[in-house]
């Protein structure tokens, strides 16, 4: 298989950035990341790559990313958006899932679906070749 999916990691936790990284990059030979910390520079990071799968932390530096969010899905409604939070699971589950995500996963209970969401993306991308 020679397809390879891009992910777009977009979080200030250098030490979650690293854990994500490590575990697809062990579990996965044909995958791309990417890396942003903030809202400006996951924009450009978006531009460059065109991802087709984006975890977005909810708290970022410069700027929600439940603003990130709406921004993405007015310029590419198919890519695969999962939100990432620390916060209460239920506190923006709702507004998350109005607005476009497709995911959204508590960091230290959701851990082991970050696999998943990426097998389902993967499966998806090898479906529309």
């Amino acid at each position: 298989m020679n397809e390879t999916l891009c992910i777009l990691l977009i979080d200030d936790s250098a030490l979650f950035i690293h854990r994500i990284e490590q575990l697809l990059s062990e579990r996965y030979d044909n995958v791309s990341i990417a890396i942003a910390g903030s809202y400006e520079d996951a924009l450009t990071m978006f531009a460059l790559k065109t991802p087709h799968v984006i975890f977005l932390d909810i708290n970022l530096p410069d700027r929600s990313g439940i603003d990130l969010l709406v921004k993405i899905r007015e310029m590419n409604r198919h890519v695969t958006i999962v939100m990432l939070t620390n916060n209460d699971p239920g506190e923006y589950l709702e507004t998350c899932m109005r607005l476009g995500a497709d995911y959204y996963v508590e960091k230290s209970m959701g851990f082991d679906s970050i696999t998943g969401i990426t097998d389902k993306a993967l499966e998806s991308l090898l479906k529309q070749k």
